[in-house]
């Protein structure tokens, strides 16, 4: 069983067993952090090759159907757009650093605004990136000391080899006074508590799962206040939720024809399934 990377407890909890998860999903015995307590596979990028976990990641998520690239990219300008928002609330310009920049929808949209570094491991995703600002082609941790306004990280917490180094080495490159984003999977949502290990949010690659109150002491105890934890939803089309929907029953497919047929798949709604959180820091 592996040590608890938030406190460094080594007494954990089995919580319940995915066939969507790298290992046991089991929770910290002292400060209660969800993680995956041991690993079949290394999905975690830089545990190897760029390449190599990039392919092993692939193969491990070969039974999902995959939506279309176009709806995806789509839908990733959406969020995109929404988060660039949010984000400019706090800071209207300056430096920013995307970490897990992935094919660049964030980079894209925020480019007339700040001064961009992306930072993507996954090459095929990275050389996407690079038409919209530089690209630091490694993980957080081996990137120069910088001196950013704003460090925003999305969705990428949760695939991470340890949350602890990941945001040491976020809040390092942030200035005083700067900010920190943070949007990540909350477990302590309602959809857990409903799906268990058929949860959404699992999946082989993702290994940790916090809540409000363990998001707080990783944030606290890196030099970083936290100042709000949304509850947040995301952009999805009839297309995405029937996909998502697949993965429970092969009765969908029928329903998604129909849809096409009827041109209702790229009808698009902003939904809040109550499972994901948006977190903001200062550093102090």
């Amino acid at each position: 069983m592996m040590t608890c990377d938030l406190c460094g407890g080594n007494e954990a909890m089995q919580i319940l067993q995915s066939p969507n998860l790298d290992g046991p999903l089991v929770r910290c015995a002292s400060c209660r952090l969800y993680y995956v307590g041991s690993r079949r596979s290394q999905l975690t990028f830089g545990s190897g090759s760029a390449e190599d976990v990039a392919e092993r990641v692939r193969q491990a998520n070969e039974r999902f159907q995959n939506l279309r690239l176009a709806e995806e990219h789509r839908l990733g300008l959406l969020n995109a757009q929404w988060r660039l928002k949010m984000i400019r609330e706090m800071c209207p310009s300056g430096r920013l650093l995307e970490v897990g920049c992935a094919r660049g929808d964030f980079l894209s949209v925020s480019k007339s605004h700040f001064d961009l570094l992306g930072v993507e491991p996954n090459p095929e995703l990275a050389d996407s990136a690079q038409r919209f600002a530089s690209i630091h082609r490694d993980v957080i941790e081996t990137l120069n000391a910088g001196s950013f306004d704003v460090a925003a990280s999305f969705h990428v917490i949760e695939h991470v080899d340890s949350p602890r180094r990941f945001i040491a080495s976020m809040a390092e490159r942030v200035r005083k006074g700067g900010t920190v984003v943070i949007e990540t999977p909350n477990i302590a949502g309602f959809p857990f508590r409903l799906f268990g290990s058929r949860w959404r949010q699992f999946i082989p690659e993702h290994y940790y799962f916090f809540d409000p109150g363990t998001i707080t002491r990783l944030m606290e105890s890196n030099g970083l206040k936290v100042e709000k934890i949304l509850n947040v939803g995301k952009y999805a089309s009839v297309e995405l939720v029937l996909n998502r929907l697949s993965r429970y029953t092969g009765l969908i497919s029928p329903f998604a024809a129909i849809a096409r047929g009827l041109g209702l798949s790229r009808l698009t709604l902003r939904l809040n399934p109550g499972d994901i959180m948006f977190v903001v820091a200062r550093k102090v």
